[in-house]
């Protein structure tokens, strides 16, 4: 599922190829994605408006539009933004599709239909989609500090993972860069969010955004299906330490990588690295 690195690396490309550029016409090949697909408003509050800004929240993308208009794209599981010339043949998944000037489509291509495309106004909260007004801080901004980790997770037994997993703790962190990143703090993923130390909490912010800057930088990870607008593959797998290799000696230590189920999600962790 794309995480933070992924929508970030979508939007900067939206961003240098849409900014200045007006939305033409919208077109749903299907009904509904997530949820049923509301064309009508996707079009009244969008055709016709000029891109401002691509930005992006936690896992989400945020197109602003002229008149303080915006479109949210969530990814889902294995959504996808894609820009090409007009004329290029549709795929299969290519669900939704976004005529812009200068001969240009962006289509929302998902092969699973989880993702989810909404119009919103922009300068009215209470018109925002419902997920946006509950999300947690930005890893990458002040407002993630590692006083703030220490002082949400206090008298708390839930596993530091399963805190980090949830949005509205931290807005972006998905299961492949926590189990990531607290292997870099040497922080074992089942560890008691309540015990952990305001030195540990900074440790796991300082990882958070050293793990998160670096797959930026390398375009995200793709596992499977993900890819970024211009149809490549993030590169950030490549540099995984711990992510899926159950089985294998920890490049640290030597010792065995082992895999456990954590609310129905894997989990990858160093039992001599992590304590």
């Amino acid at each position: 599922m794309p995480e933070l690195p992924e929508a970030e690396t979508i939007a900067r490309g939206l961003r240098r190829y849409l900014v200045g550029k007006k939305i033409l016409q919208i077109t749903a090949r299907v009904p509904s994605l997530r949820r049923p697909l509301n064309l009508i408003k996707l079009r009244t509050g969008a055709v016709g408006k000029k891109v401002v800004a691509v930005n992006r929240r936690g896992k989400a993308i945020i197109i602003e539009l002229s008149g303080k208009r915006a479109i949210l794209i969530q990814l889902g599981m294995t959504g996808a933004c894609k820009l090409c010339p007009e004329q290029e043949a549709l795929n299969k998944h290519d669900h939704v599709i976004f005529a812009v000037s200068g001969k240009l489509s962006l289509r929302f291509e998902d092969i699973r239909r989880f993702g989810m495309l909404e119009s919103f106004q922009l300068d009215e909260e209470a018109s925002w989609p419902e997920f946006l007004k509950t999300l947690g801080p930005e890893p990458l901004e002040k407002g993630f500090s590692g006083e703030y980790l220490h002082t949400i997770t206090r008298k708390r037994k839930t596993a530091i993972k399963t805190l980090l997993l949830n949005q509205r703790s931290v807005a972006g962190i998905g299961n492949i860069y926590a189990s990531e990143l607290l292997f870099r703090a040497h922080i074992r993923p089942g560890r008691a969010a309540g015990r952990l130390k305001l030195a540990e909490c900074e440790k796991i912010v300082e990882q958070t955004r050293k793990v998160l800057k670096e797959a930026i930088k390398a375009g995200g990870t793709t596992i499977s299906d993900y890819k970024g607008v211009d149809g490549n593959a993030g590169k950030f797998d490549r540099k995984l330490r711990i992510y899926g290799k159950a089985g294998k000696a920890c490049e640290a230590c030597g010792g065995t990588i082992k895999r456990i189920v954590q609310t129905g999600r894997a989990t990858f962790y160093c039992p001599v690295c992590q304590k």
